[in-house]
């Protein structure tokens, strides 16, 4: 019984504190589990980029939306040469970036790492709009950096040892930084997810707290 009860405050707790950040953040989206997980200092995890469900949209609709392999192939001109760089480095690029941007923003808590022994960390992306095409000499040119991608998908957080999930984090509309090419727009979304990642569970981690020492209050008025 006290396990039991135990455990229905425990989600009452994350329910209440997700309503209250979601008021400030209608970014991200807590389908299952604490979020606190992800701030778990000296834990590793492993991770993944799932692109496997990933539609490419021009934002017009869904009439034209393509899977990303397929999307790919139809950016090609020279024998497949898109297809090439992304088997051969670009998804290589993309990994590396997920990770450095998710350890360096997110400083004190899990770390992805090749070798990880408490975690799997898995990003799915679900959708993603590479914005306008850039004029590259124009770019150049006047000195901008070029358009942003925006990207919805979710991060999945599971136990290494039993591979039961722990975390699911929704987030929508997601903004990358700017970048002449496509690649770098992708890159750009890991960028700002680690950003925003970061602020997301500074907030939750405060609001918690915060309702922790109201219960206190309230639990000693009732003594």
């Amino acid at each position: 019984m006290n396990l039991k009860r135990g455990l229905l405050f425990g989600l009452m707790y994350v329910i209440s504190v997700s309503a209250s950040v979601a008021k400030d953040s209608e970014l991200f989206t807590i389908k299952q589990g604490d979020p606190l997980i992800l701030l778990q200092e000296k834990k590793t995890a492993v991770f993944e980029i799932d692109y496997s469900k990933m539609m490419v949209t021009d934002g017009k609709g869904h009439d034209n939306d393509l899977p990303f392999r397929e999307w790919m192939i139809t950016q090609d001109e020279d024998d497949d040469e898109w297809l090439k760089d992304w088997e051969e480095k670009d998804s290589i690029a993309c990994h590396k970036a997920f990770r450095e941007y998710f350890n360096d923003e997110i400083k004190k808590g899990i770390k992805l790492s090749k070798i990880g022994k408490d975690y799997k960390v898995i990003l799915r992306l679900n959708m993603i709009n590479f914005g306008k095409t850039i004029n590259v000499a124009k770019t150049i040119f006047v000195g901008f950096s070029g358009g942003s991608a925006i990207a919805s998908g979710e991060l999945e957080v599971r136990n290494i040892n039993d591979d039961n999930i722990v975390l699911i984090l929704a987030f929508k509309d997601l903004i990358g930084e700017g970048s002449v090419k496509q690649i770098g727009r992708l890159k750009g979304i890991f960028e700002n997810l680690g950003e925003e990642l970061s602020e997301y569970l500074e907030d939750y981690k405060k609001e918690y707290e915060k309702q922790q020492k109201r219960q206190k209050k309230q639990d000693k008025k009732k003594k």
